[in-house]
């Protein structure tokens, strides 16, 4: 069984901050020795809930961050087309009950949703970007380096007040993670300041689940150009003056002809 904090029972654990089929995905990790105890809600959405466990020793560190997706109402179905756009999905079983919609279908789309989120966690980590480190992944959560102390979790960066050459010294760091994401033939996608963690002078971007492969799908240039519209929206408030279409089409042209690093 999962372990709990010793002050309260699994039940009670599950009905004042967590989901029973949430406990059970984090059970997975558990078995495989990487979590000893889950101690906190770190991050509730629509989407996924996110947990503040206790590492285990095999880890090399005290505390871990779970991403727990939510097996219904991930995705809006009818409005994700523009990130499966060029997804290919080989097993037609698979891809017949994804498009019928099926009970089958939607929790093979989740896993895939959960995957892709690994897969570019895993590149771009190894890559030297910006990002939690990853651990492990199953067809519901993903483990991963947690970005705070036993007091506190790190703060989206839109919450917080920087002091101005901090602000640029932060934005000059998110272009060039850009830049070294499109290398790698990523396009984030969904970038906001809500999708940063900021930490003590560093900031983490995280939230991959929706990236986009420039080479088979239509909707990433846009999509970057939009990201960096977003970016550009933030650090306005610091006085930054971005050309977002500007610094997208000369990393587009970059990357066009293999010239990103």
């Amino acid at each position: 069984m999962c372990a709990f904090p010793a002050e309260e029972s699994a039940q009670r654990f599950m009905s004042r901050q967590s989901d029973a089929s949430d406990v059970v995905a984090i059970q997975e990790f558990v078995d495989e020795g990487l979590v000893g105890e889950i101690l906190n809600v770190i991050k509730s959405g629509k989407e996924a809930t996110v947990y503040r466990c206790r590492a285990r020793p095999s880890l090399r560190a005290k505390y871990v961050a779970v991403k727990v997706y939510h097996e219904s109402g991930f995705r809006n179905f009818g409005n994700d087309a523009v990130y499966q756009d060029g997804r290919v999905i080989l097993n037609g079983q698979v891809r017949r009950a994804v498009r019928a919609r099926t009970e089958f279908g939607r929790e093979a789309q989740l896993a895939m949703w959960v995957d892709h989120e690994f897969e570019a966690l895993s590149t771009l980590y190894e890559a030297g970007a910006d990002v939690p480190e990853p651990f492990a992944c199953t067809e519901r959560a993903v483990l991963m380096a947690y970005l705070g102390d036993g007091e506190s979790a790190a703060s989206q960066l839109q919450h917080v007040e920087l002091e101005r050459d901090e602000a640029r010294e932060l934005l000059e760091r998110l272009l060039w993670n850009v830049e070294l994401w499109l290398g790698r033939d990523i396009v984030h996608a969904d970038l906001s300041a809500f999708n940063i963690l900021y930490w003590q002078g560093r900031a983490k971007v995280i939230d991959f689940p929706q990236w986009l492969d420039p080479r088979f799908a239509p909707a990433a240039r846009r999509l970057l150009e939009r990201d960096l519209r977003n970016v550009a929206r933030y650090w306005s408030r610091y006085g930054a003056q971005m050309d977002a279409a500007g610094i997208a089409a000369e990393l587009w042209e970059k990357w066009r002809y293999g010239e990103l690093r």
